[in-house]
């Protein structure tokens, strides 16, 4: 619960950042005099600092010395850790990170040029790592600018070269940088920049681009949300750009106030002034920590006057001021280098910090599963559906087509060899019988009465009747000796019930019953298509029969064929096996069950995924050339 109540107070600390942010650079560009100016700028620097415990800027004094200019928080605090790493910096001239009291850690920053120090920048932080420390003296680095601009803004008022108040170029420049502020995403920050520089310098267009590998790219333009970036417009623009960022040069054309341009090349420019009809247009470069990051273009329609040189100084000033806000958005807008790279960093301090035990057991969790997917320690198995068949089968079929008179025996029953199972009507052979004994009489008496009157023509034809009519008799004997059919050999009735038949008729040759050997049997395997490749001679698996509820049988593969049916919509290959001996009492040919061949270890996940890894090399293997 404590865990969830901190994300709770995150959420809502982060809902709140961005107003607090912006009422702290609305108090910066409104401040009246120097004091107000540092205690404004104090401010916003420790809100943007999350560590932060504790500021004071120590400047020159008047009189000579050095004075606290702000202190923060305001109110009461003991400053003495505060001032000794101040007087540390004034005394070296470069910036200082030494512990302070209670386990803080204070970074000492000097405000100054390379001749001199003008004062000291003084941050306490509760507690701070290497990334902390880094990003806290980069945005000391990147905000010292301001506070030795305001140095250099009293020196000249003392030499008369300047009023007190700020000057209007660098009051424009902060309320542009506090409405850059207010956006969150990369692109909604360059379009609110280029409209508000084209609205502080009275351009009638201004564009921005981004450096990207060692080229600029157009990224934003003033007075609309889209742009076609493969028009000519768009690569006119960027060839000016390229052209600015090549030289690291200031551009401006024509001159007017704003001073020479130390000969740069202006062609791009001169085919831009004449593509757009353009009066006046100047690029101006921007950099972050020394490495140019963007191009700045503003355009003024002909007939208006030149960019003077206070223009070209706000613009400096302002895009100055913005670039280390773009450069950390665009890193942020960036999917592997930025947003994938901070979510893995900040995920990583969750799972590696003193804090957020439920991160650290989904880490365990996640590794543990990884393992158990990926590592091959599960059995691979192909399943099969299989049946019970007797080794030796043999079949008890109707000698001749008749009537069922009686069963005696049907599917499951365990028979000997030459028992009854079932017994065919006689009636009709037995009155064939008689009929064909009285012919076989008649033609006798007729045969002797022609061999007393020794008419051998007569003789002859007596004859052959004779040997027809006995033919025919032994053939109703060899039927009526038939007509119980029983069991070829003694083991179980594996199909076969003519119970329900009694007086139908049945052709000559129909199979009746089939016996199987009770202990003479072998498992059939009707393994699908696509496992086939995975069984082989000689594996071993485990038969579980529908009739054994929880009991399973080894048995070991001893022959593929390659008979094939279809079984439920999809071929099936027909592969035996041989059971082993001891569990043959408990089972009994014809039973159906589930059968298990075992073929290796494999990961989790192969096994899971086999038949879509199958498909898609069947997929990849018929459209690739």
């Amino acid at each position: 619960m404590a865990e969830v109540h901190a994300e709770m107070l995150d959420a809502d600390e982060a809902r709140t950042a961005a107003p607090q942010e912006a009422a702290l650079w609305a108090a910066l560009a409104m401040a009246k005099d120097g004091a107000g100016f540092c205690r404004a700028w104090l401010d916003l620097q420790c809100a943007r600092t999350p560590e932060a415990s504790g500021g004071l800027i120590l400047l020159e004094a008047q009189g000579g010395g050095f004075a606290p200019a702000a202190v923060w928080p305001a109110g009461p605090s003991n400053i003495d850790p505060l001032r000794e790493a101040a007087e540390a910096v004034l005394a070296s001239g470069q910036p200082q990170i030494a512990p302070g009291g209670e386990g803080q850690t204070v970074i000492a920053y000097p405000v100054g040029s390379s001749a001199e120090v003008h004062g000291v920048i003084v941050l306490a932080l509760a507690s701070a790592d290497a990334g902390t420390l880094q990003q806290t003296l980069r945005e000391l680095h990147w905000g010292v600018g301001w506070i030795l601009t305001l140095v250099w803004q009293h020196r000249a008022a003392e030499a008369g070269q300047a009023s007190a108040a700020p000057p209007p170029a660098a009051v424009a420049a902060m309320e542009l940088l506090a409405a850059v502020q207010e956006h969150e995403g990369l692109e909604e920050t360059l379009l609110a920049f280029v409209n508000e520089i084209a609205r502080a310098v009275g351009a009638d267009r201004a564009a921005v681009g981004l450096v990207r590998r060692d080229a600029v790219r157009l990224s934003a333009m003033s007075h609309g949300a889209w742009f076609r970036r493969k028009s000519e417009l768009a690569e006119t623009i960027e060839a000016a750009m390229d052209e600015a960022y090549d030289q690291l040069a200031r551009i401006v054309l024509p001159q007017g106030d704003a001073g020479d341009d130390c000969g740069a090349v202006t062609i791009q420019h001169a085919r831009l002034i004449s593509t757009l009809g353009s009066g006046a247009i100047a690029s101006i470069p921007f950099e972050d920590r020394g490495i140019v990051t963007g191009v700045l273009t503003l355009e003024r329609d002909r007939g208006r006057a030149p960019f003077s040189a206070r223009d070209l100084l706000l613009c400096e000033t302002a895009a100055a001021l913005v670039a280390p806000t773009i450069s950390l958005k665009q890193r942020e807008a960036r999917l592997v280098s930025g947003r994938i790279r901070d979510k893995a960093m900040h995920g990583a301090r969750a799972v590696f910090g003193p804090r957020r035990p439920l991160a650290k057991a989904l880490a365990i969790g996640a590794v543990v599963l990884t393992f158990v997917l990926l590592v091959p320690l599960a059995q691979f198995r192909v399943g099969a559906d299989a049946t019970l068949e007797g080794r030796v089968q043999r079949a008890a079929a109707a000698p001749f087509n008749g009537f069922i008179a009686r069963s005696m025996a049907r599917a499951g029953d365990v028979v000997q060899a030459g028992q009854v199972l079932a017994v065919l009507d006689d009636r009709d052979l037995r009155l064939d019988r008689a009929r064909a004994a009285a012919e076989l009489q008649q033609v006798d008496r007729q045969y002797r009465k022609a061999l007393a009157g020794h008419e051998r023509a007569e003789m002859n034809l007596l004859g052959a009747q004779y040997r027809q009519a006995e033919a025919e008799l032994r053939l109703i004997d060899y039927k009526l000796e038939r007509i119980a059919i029983t069991a070829p050999l003694s083991g179980v009735l594996v199909s076969g019930d003519v119970s329900q038949l009694v007086g139908s008729p049945v052709e000559e040759g129909k199979v009746l019953f089939e016996v199987a050997p009770a202990d003479d049997f072998r498992v059939v395997l009707n393994v699908a298509e696509g496992d086939i490749s995975h069984v082989k001679p000689g594996q071993e698996g485990q038969f579980a029969p529908t009739g054994l509820a929880g009991e399973t049988v080894p048995f070991t593969v001893t022959k593929l064929t390659s008979v094939t049916a279809a079984r439920d919509g999809q071929n099936t290959f027909r592969v035996e096996a041989e059971l082993a001996p001891e569990a043959r009492e408990l089972l009994r040919p014809g039973m159906e069950g589930v059968a298990k061949v075992d073929v290796d270890r494999r990961s989790l996940a192969g096994i899971l995924l086999r038949s879509v890894i199958g498909w898609m090399r069947l997929f990849a293997w018929e459209w690739l050339p």
